[in-house]
């Protein structure tokens, strides 16, 4: 777990400059790798690399990693688990090793397989290997997207990269306002949604499952190595007793393959559904090691899980509990910290209890810590989605089962029967009536940004994918373009910043695969979720957990935070500087900020976005809707607002 930079410049130049410059950008990656750094220079390719050792703690781990044959050298920011079966594989192949890195491992595996390697990996990376024969530099990046790789291209044609926007602005590398994002977060709070494009105007990320290849002065090439299996309906496999051993032998092995370290190794638990699944997988494997759990408690609320958290721990052989309490003081200081972390605005504060987790894992000596994130987004497990699925029953025809589970739905606490239909009946529109009621929604959602940012952007529209029918074109875009790429970017940056790994066995590619595969009962049932995680743990699991139905996860109290930093709030939301910014409309937010204050949470979220957003735009020097990014011209490798608005996307609230 590392943090990566480089620079492909377009022609060959002064080595002395340049080195200092991939010094600079990798300098600011401090954090991600605390225990050693590295350059590589070959003009006029430079790279960069910042080491938090994990495998092999010896300094023969150090990258950049170079071959004996001297033709490829590596920096990698990530683990691939299953090193030790690929080590033994290349062995066989006649491959000799010097160090008991996965690093190694992957570099001889490149050199063996070349880009096929990548479906061998099992893991999380953003890797680059430069090719001194070929002169080629090579990147890549996990099916899931948990290691980020983000590139400019300035306008001389020289290729930037690293694992953090701060890295390329080191180099003086300013960006403007993507305005496709700024509308998306301001009216309808969605982002992370948008693959390779971000907040800032001439970024751009490799997505998920892609890899790209770069010569000095030439664009990058990018093509996708992965995507989640099409499968009809007609051929699913079938839910059964088979099926959830399968799938129960799979999440052990996930979990096996994720406690390797030679460092010490926890593990987050909330007392949900999937954080005690991971627990149980963990405890089994360990045969009963000691076990570092870190959990977020809200004592006295009815937010806090702690009898649910309590009765897991008691399955547990030596459970090492550390409790972590809100703290009601410094907020600002803390937003403040997470936004430097996080880096974009973000639609609530539940990351800070995540933070702060992170935060209390690395005091405590642990730099490697599973969670059970991921679970919800691969197991139907947000009432949301269980809305989407009601709606394909219905829109299938399926109409005694949709009225089964719609009052099984209601009765679990999703509303009433008639609220719940409501919902569902959406979803049950083939996609084009869909959209065009979903865009008038989001018309009325428009009246709080200006005319200026609505003419450069537009409505995302959830289009069915090649091959997948509307429900299975919605879950794979979920994964692929909503709640996973969002995920991925707040857990690795807030467990980074505190130079942690994070681990998330259910985003194991092989799982992944298999809910892609077998048929819907397997998710929803009766009013319950996750019907094969419950299923899968019955009779270990303690039933508190494996039956509850509520839904709490990370809790802050959003609204009180607020108000008790009216000042501030108002002070960065300033009329003039909204008007000066140009993406909200000023009185509108003034009117709503009036309402909140005097005690209309109705208001709260729409108040915290704007606030997030404008305090971001300030701190990461931003130029206004329109205006001028910088001292450094990056060539500008997101869509038109033209091209944008013609193109098949996702609409918002979808997910």
């Amino acid at each position: 777990m590392c943090g990566i930079a480089g620079i492909l410049y377009a022609q060959p130049g002064d080595a002395l400059p340049r080195r200092a410059s991939v010094r600079r950008m990798t300098e600011t990656l401090a954090h991600r790798g605390p225990d050693a750094s590295g350059i590589h220079a070959d003009d006029p390719l430079y790279l960069g690399h910042r080491r938090l050792s994990i495998i092999d703690l010896s300094d023969a781990g150090c990258q950049p990693m170079g071959e004996p044959e001297g033709r490829y050298t590596l920096v990698y920011n990530g683990e691939v688990y299953n090193y030790r079966e690929l080590r033994q594989e290349l062995e066989g192949n006649g491959h000799r090793f010097r160090t008991g890195t996965d690093s190694e491992v992957v570099l001889r595996a490149y050199r063996e397989w070349g880009v096929a390697a990548l479906a061998r990996f099992n893991g999380m990376w953003a890797l680059a290997i430069w090719d001194a024969e070929r002169r080629e530099l090579f990147a890549a990046r996990d099916r899931a997207g948990k290691k980020p790789f983000y590139y400019a291209i300035t306008d001389d044609g020289s290729f930037h990269f690293a694992s953090e926007v701060r890295a390329l602005r080191a180099e003086g590398l300013r960006f403007g306002l993507n305005p496709q994002a700024a509308f998306d977060f301001l009216t309808q709070g969605t982002y992370g949604h948008l693959g390779a494009a971000g907040f800032f105007d001439g970024l751009s990320q490799l997505p998920p499952a892609h890899y790209l290849t770069a010569r000095a002065g030439e664009a990058p090439r990018i093509h996708r190595y992965w995507d989640i299996p099409v499968v009809r309906q007609a051929d699913r496999v079938p839910y059964d007793a088979a099926f959830r051993r399968r799938f129960r032998d799979l999440l052990q092995d996930a979990v096996k393959l994720r406690l390797r370290a030679d460092v010490p190794v926890g593990m987050t638990l909330s007392g949900g559904l999937d954080s005690s699944a991971i627990a149980l997988c963990v405890e089994r494997e360990t045969g009963g090691a000691p076990m570092h759990l870190f959990t977020s408690v809200y004592p006295g609320s009815g937010y806090d899980e702690t009898v649910y958290f309590d009765a897991v721990v008691e399955k547990l052989s030596r459970p090492v509990v550390h409790r972590v309490l809100p703290a009601e003081g410094g907020w600002r200081e803390r937003l403040l910290a997470v936004l430097e972390a996080q880096e974009e605005p973000f639609g609530d504060t539940s990351i800070f209890a995540h933070y702060h987790l992170m935060e209390t894992a690395r005091a405590n000596g642990v730099p490697v810590v599973l969670s059970g994130q991921g679970g919800d987004e691969l197991l139907l497990g947000y009432p949301s989605m269980v809305q989407a699925y009601l709606g394909h029953l219905i829109g299938s025809g399926r109409w005694s089962r949709a009225r089964r589970e719609i009052t099984a739905w209601a009765d679990a606490g999703g509303g009433s029967p008639a609220r719940v239909l409501r919902g569902s009946l959406l979803h049950a529109l083939p996609l084009g009536p869909r959209d065009r009621v979903r865009a008038r929604g989001v018309a009325a959602l428009a009246s709080r940004v200006t005319n200026a940012l609505r003419r450069r952007a537009s409505l995302r529209r959830f289009g069915a994918e090649p091959g997948r029918g509307s429900f299975d074109s919605y879950l794979a875009q979920v994964f692929k373009r909503f709640a996973i790429p969002h995920l991925t970017h707040y857990d690795d940056r807030n467990a980074m910043t505190f130079s942690v790994e994070g681990r998330m066995p259910f985003l194991d590619y092989r799982l992944v695969e298999m809910m892609f595969s077998v048929r819907y009962e397997a998710l929803y049932h009766d009013g319950l979720t996750k019907r094969v995680l419950r299923d899968a743990f019955a009779g270990e699991m303690p039933e508190i957990v494996r039956t509850r139905r509520d839904k709490i996860g990370f809790y802050t109290p959003l609204a009180r935070w607020l108000r008790a930093q009216r000042d501030w709030v108002r002070d960065v939301m300033r009329p003039e500087h909204v008007r000066e910014m140009g993406v909200l409309d000023a009185d509108r937010y003034g009117t709503r900020l009036a309402a909140f204050e005097a005690g209309d949470d109705s208001a709260e979220l729409e108040i915290w976005r704007g606030f997030v957003f404008h305090l971001w735009a300030e701190r990461f020097g931003v130029a206004p809707l329109g205006g001028s990014p910088g001292p450094i011209t990056v060539v500008a490798t997101q869509p038109s607002p033209a091209r944008a608005r013609s193109a098949t996307a996702v609409v918002a609230g979808s997910a």
